[in-house]
């Protein structure tokens, strides 16, 4: 514990431990303060030296081209994708309007109307089991005939 014949600054010096920091216990010493005759005492800048001064400034402008293209491209990428955002919302919509169309054609089809019009009046009968030849197909879409297949 501190003894009592410390004074208070000693006392706010102290620190529990062995690790005390020692203080500096010298005075400071003040500058005098320069005249016209101390300023020509001081010593110039040493000369820049011009390569490495040239390739810094390359290298920042480098640098700095390289970021200007940067924000740039990253600026163009967010146009970009909200355009192919509002695009696609365009497709989207075109397709329900197609597919809304197409289910008006298909319900004012009548498929039995067009088999009697196609009967009676263009002449077509329904195929006979002679005249049905199968075909098996790699693709499941369509097959299309070019040559006249013999019976």
């Amino acid at each position: 514990m501190a003894t009592t014949n410390r004074t208070n600054t000693q006392m706010n010096r102290y620190m529990y431990g062995s690790a005390a920091p020692k203080y500096n216990t010298q005075p400071r010493q003040v500058r005098p303060v320069q005249t016209e005759e101390h300023v020509e005492t001081r010593t110039k800048a040493a000369p820049v030296n011009m390569p490495v001064f040239i390739l810094s400034l390359i290298a920042f402008a480098a640098i700095g081209f390289m970021m200007i293209q940067y924000i740039r491209l990253s600026s163009e990428i967010t146009v970009l994708t909200s355009s192919i955002t509002s695009l696609e919302s365009q497709v989207d919509a075109l397709r329900m309007e197609n597919d809304e169309y197409y289910g008006r054609i298909m319900s004012n089809i009548d498929l039995e109307e067009v088999r009697e019009i196609a009967i009676a009046e263009l002449g077509m009968d329904y195929a006979t089991a002679d005249q049905i030849i199968t075909y098996d197909s790699r693709i499941d879409d369509y097959v299309e005939q070019r040559i006249v297949i013999k019976e």
